[in-house]
């Protein structure tokens, strides 16, 4: 999904304050959603190292307050990551508190909108949400329980979002679902008429291939689904250069990896700044730049090939780039 206002971004590297802020509130979903980690058994996440954590609010609030130390606020801070954010018990009151202290531009949620309900929808258009990210896994109930595994009341789902957007303030609601929910054409527009009115903007995204324990092309009916089909594989990925991510164990990486290639720190130790300037996170953005492929989990991932956005692309200034991050300026 294009972002607003994204820059080109090596005419910006290195940066002093990373772009986006990553916020994993909760490692736990209310869906099963079969391209996702979570329909996975539990002695494969156990595999995985995946543990189900919840971010203490306290640590967070540390996290937000260490923010005034960048040089300016972050572009967007978004409450997202491998759950569903409106499990979290105060995840109204983490978004008042970041809207509160200004150090980011957007603050913005992704979330399935099975727990929008009304006193939820108030308490976040009371914090001051500037983005709801809705992703959608079906147009009925039979398909909810067929790819999310549950049950869910699709009439009362698409009124809860309604209510939401009939009551915004500022709030830009987005809604999107992914073509392996799809199945035709004609649900296709079902899913447009039925949301268009109800969202400032409804889009069909493709799945990525990110859990690699998942077979995705198994689900593949839709006949002009895009999934498996990448135009181009990036040797260099992007997204640690841009932004940081705060794990719910307080741990902080630079990506959104199931298993983090490489844990920058912790920010219960840590400010945000001090990780974001540290040896550890150079040397692995200068391992990005030399052979990305050498980390296993970068190498297995899938991101720089279906994943990456426009004016991402670092691969033609390998030799530029090298200079920059040598010289220790990130």
């Amino acid at each position: 999904m294009p972002v607003p206002d994204r820059v080109s971004l090596y005419q910006h590297l290195p940066l002093e304050t990373p772009f986006a802020l990553h916020v994993f509130p909760i490692h736990r979903c209310n869906f099963r959603c079969r391209y996702c980690l979570h329909s996975l058994p539990a002695k494969k996440l156990l595999e995985m190292k995946f543990k189900k954590d919840v971010l203490p609010f306290p640590l967070y609030r540390k996290v937000i307050d260490d923010l005034e130390l960048f040089s300016k606020p972050l572009k967007s801070l978004i409450f997202a990551g491998h759950g569903e954010p409106l499990l979290h018990p105060e995840i109204a009151e983490m978004v008042a508190y970041a809207k509160e202290k200004h150090f980011a531009d957007r603050v913005e949620i992704v979330t399935n909108a099975s727990l929008l309900t009304h006193d939820m929808a108030d308490a976040l258009i009371s914090a001051g949400l500037d983005r709801l990210r809705i992703s959608i896994q079906g147009i009925d109930q039979d398909m909810y329980k067929n790819v999310a595994g549950v049950r869910l009341d699709f009439n009362q789902f698409v009124n809860n979002i309604r209510y939401f957007f009939e009551r915004k303030q500022h709030t830009d609601v987005y809604i999107k679902i992914i073509d392996l929910a799809l199945k035709s054409r004609s649900e296709e527009d079902f899913f447009y008429k039925t949301f268009n009115p109800i969202c400032d903007t409804a889009a069909v995204e493709y799945t990525i291939p990110f859990v690699n324990e998942i077979d995705l092309s198994v689900y593949s009916s839709f006949d002009h689904a895009k999934q498996g089909h990448a135009a181009h594989r990036f040797n260099i990925c992007s997204m640690p250069f841009y932004q940081i991510v705060l794990l719910p164990s307080g741990k902080v990486t630079g990506c959104c990896a199931v298993t983090p290639p490489v844990i920058f720190g912790s920010a219960e130790k840590d400010t945000l700044s001090t990780i974001w300037n540290n040896s550890i996170r150079s040397n692995f953005l200068l391992s990005q730049i030399n052979d990305r492929d050498r980390n296993p989990v970068c190498r297995d991932c899938s991101v720089p090939k279906y994943g990456l956005q426009p004016g991402d692309e670092l691969d033609p200034h390998k030799e530029a780039l090298l200079k920059k991050f040598h010289k220790g300026e990130p």
